[in-house]
Order: C-alpha cells, then structure tokens, then sequence
C-alpha cells in the first residue's frame, strides 16, 4: 500500500521531507534538540547494480560554485593595482571526463575506494546534531565527492532548522572554498 501511494500520489512532492522537519521542530521546541554545533559526514551504500554492467559516458566536469566569485575577485585585485582583467575565456574552459554510467542503475555513481572497493552506489550526507538528530540529509550518486555537498547541506540547515555557530566535519570537506563558504555565513569551521 505504501509503494502503490508513493508512486501514484507522493512521489514528486516532498511531504516525507515536510513530516521530517515537523517533527524535528517538535524536537527542538521540547529542548531536546541543539543545532549550534552540527557534525556532517557520509557512507556510501552499495547500489543493485552490477559493477560490470555499464556504459562509458562523456560529461562535463562540474565547476565549482566559487568559480566566478574567484574570477570576479581576481579581476576586482587587478583592476584595483592598475592591471587589465582577466578575458572571460580565461575562466571558461570546458574539461570533459569520462564515466562509467550503470545500465541497471543509472541515478547510481561509480565509487571507487581503494584496489579492492569498486562498485556502483549512492553517498549518504548527513548533518547531526551533538545528541544524534539527523538535522539533514543528501543522497547523492556515489562518485560525487563529500566537498561538493557540504554547503547545500548547510544552506539546507539553515533555512529549515537555524544557522550553526560551528560545524565539524572530515578531511573531505577541508577546503578553501568550504571554509570561506562557513566563514562568510558566521560559521566556525572545525575540519
């Protein structure tokens, strides 16, 4: 019954993600919940699919958001001591790279870990509070790297719990962008 109601009727809304924030502000208003310091990590889970039934693919590598808050700023420090900016091309270019796609599965990523760990699966990103509340949640293909997701995970944190004063995480959110991301929004990285 739930599967038949899920496909047919909630499918594309987000009610599961509505009751989950319901009844986490019934948590936090009973003062059961702290989300002043928050500690983010994923796990990835094994996709059902067949590592050595895929595709090979040619995509686009994903830039970075703080790209062209980069160039911007780079530009503003050369305009400013009298030099010429940098031609938009400069910034532009387009890489590629090759992936392997699932064909039984292919919302599933291509993680590799080590020699031995290759398989298809998805990245769980979870953000806890300092008693185990889940405050949010990302699921991800498995070949996206943990750096990517912290920050909408945070935003996510922030629109619908409150802002953090610190978050803690891994050595795969360690960098820049990440800790002036956290900076900018008051936040206090501990990486």
């Amino acid at each position: 019954t739930f599967g038949k109601n899920y496909e047919r009727r909630f499918k594309e809304t987000d009610l599961f993600e509505q009751i989950f924030y319901r009844i986490l502000k019934e948590i936090t208003d009973k003062g059961l919940l702290s989300a002043d310091h928050v500690f983010i990590d994923s796990t990835h889970v094994k996709a059902s699919a067949n590592k050595r039934k895929f595709e090979k693919k040619t995509v686009r590598k994903e830039t970075r958001a703080y790209e062209a808050k980069l160039q911007a700023e780079l530009n503003q420090d050369r305009i400013d001591n009298g030099k010429k900016p940098f031609p938009p091309e400069k910034f532009e270019k387009e890489e590629i790279k090759e992936i392997k796609e699932s064909t039984t599965d292919p919302e599933s990523g291509y993680y590799v870990k080590d020699e031995r760990t290759k398989q298809f699966a998805y990245s769980f990103h979870a953000a806890t509070d300092r008693n185990g509340f889940v405050l949010g949640s990302i699921v991800t293909p498995g070949n996206i790297h943990d750096s990517h997701i912290l920050q909408p995970l945070v935003e996510k944190i922030m629109d619908k719990v409150k802002k953090p004063l610190a978050i803690a995480a891994d050595a795969a959110y360690k960098t820049p962008a990440i800790c002036n991301f956290l900076i900018e929004n008051g936040i206090t990285p501990a990486l």
